[in-house]
């Protein structure tokens, strides 16, 4: 019979090293991090742009030393370049490594998987598959791991913040960005962050859309379209950022509930799964927010994770919320009665600018109610809403009511 550990975190990226510290700091002795690449961090480890570390040691730092640092906080195993392939009942998980295939047993299991980018095909852009297509994950180990350029004439598709930060991850490589190509009218992250294109002799088109790649061994341009008009762009490389979807192949073929539309599990305010054994965490559950906010939902995370190790949970009653259209999705996706925690915080994500109140309703009765400026890729944090008058037969919904 293998070694039955107290917690087994799947991801040692922000928010699995959050639950461990916080597991750390509550006194639980067997806890083991799986992590599918060669060193832990997760994707801040690849990053040189400095905006980690405000929200966990006040000052801003680099990604890879924030990693770094979070890194000196867990003192518990963490099993590298292991690759976790089932998730099943009774607190098991399969695993691949170089040791062959294995299988672990924990009390609690923690999905912290994180997210990844939405490449070329599902933004539906036409074209052979020429070398020089890749993320803005994929660059940032271009540069910062092998030390090799993309191209000398990339264009960046996206304008979310990570799309900004590849402007300065192709400038340490000393490349300048042909052009930033943006589907709506204004760019996804911050508009001061035009300024920093603008800078750096970046232009942005927006209003338009990657139709076509250009190009059959190499990339040689792409055509762009938008209000009535195309046009072609010389470039060597193309890098598709943001339009994070989380990390859910595991989930999808596993016995865990889930949403059919997404692969996202069904998860409460406390990060519990349908099963008790297993919780989620960090931007699997919300694509995607910063990491800093990541390692501290983990903490909080992991906090419930030590106290529900002393007792016994109940499943029994959940219920589901629902949203209006626009939102794109809502954390949690379940409110399960707990006669300890009335309170609930939801974290919700809009498909596109709507300006108005959001709503939080039990069928008839108002829970909520705050005026937004709400913008897609973007968090709003709908706070502490009292759900002790929620009952199973309850029907949440959360609205936006556009002025």
């Amino acid at each position: 019979m293998s070694k039955l550990y107290d917690v087994i975190i799947i991801g040692a990226g922000p928010a699995g090293l959050g639950v461990a510290r916080a597991l750390q700091d509550a006194g639980v002795k067997d806890v083991l991090l799986v992590e599918r690449e060669s060193q832990p961090g997760g994707v801040p480890k690849h990053c040189r742009h400095p905006t980690f570390g405000l929200q966990t040691f006040w000052r801003p730092m680099k990604g890879h030393t924030w990693a770094k640092k979070l890194l000196e906080y867990v003192h518990y195993p963490i099993r590298t370049a292991t690759t976790v392939t089932a998730l099943l009942p009774d607190g098991q998980i399969e695993i691949s490594s170089d040791g062959g295939i294995e299988t672990l047993r924990a009390r609690k299991i923690v999905l912290a998987t994180g997210v990844r980018e939405t490449p070329r095909h599902p933004r539906l852009v036409s074209g052979v598959r020429p070398q020089g297509v890749l993320t803005a994950g994929a660059l940032q180990q271009f540069v910062y791991l092998r030390g090799l350029k993309p191209g000398n004439h990339p264009v960046i598709v996206g304008t979310e913040l990570v799309s900004f930060s590849a402007i300065w991850t192709l400038r340490s490589a000393g490349v300048r960005a042909v052009a930033m190509v943006e589907e709506g009218p204004r760019p996804t992250a911050w508009r001061l962050c035009l300024l920093f294109a603008k800078l750096l002799n970046v232009p942005v088109y927006l209003n338009s859309h990657v139709s076509r790649i250009v190009g059959s061994g190499r990339v040689e341009g792409i055509e762009i379209s938008g209000k009535g008009t195309q046009q072609t762009l010389a470039c060597d490389s193309v890098i598709f950022t943001g339009k994070f979807t989380g990390e859910y192949t595991l989930v999808r073929k596993s016995h865990l509930a889930f949403d059919a539309t997404t692969g996202r599990p069904l998860f409460d305010q406390h990060g519990a799964c349908s099963d008790a054994n297993y919780y989620a965490v960090g931007n699997m559950t919300h694509p995607a927010d910063m990491g800093d906010q990541c390692y501290q939902e983990g903490i909080r995370i992991g906090a419930t994770i030590a106290h529900s190790l002393q007792s016994v949970r109940d499943t029994s009653t959940f219920v589901a919320v629902q949203h209006d259209e626009v939102i794109r999705i809502s954390a949690p996706s379940v409110v399960r009665l707990d006669d300890t925690d009335s309170k609930a915080t939801f974290n919700i994500r809009v498909q596109r600018p709507v300006k108005g109140d959001v709503v939080v309703r039990d069928g008839d009765k108002e829970l909520y109610r705050r005026r937004y400026r709400c913008m897609p890729e973007r968090r709003i944090m709908l706070k502490d809403i009292d759900m002790s008058g929620v009952t199973e037969h309850s029907a949440l919904r959360i609205s936006i009511e556009a002025r």
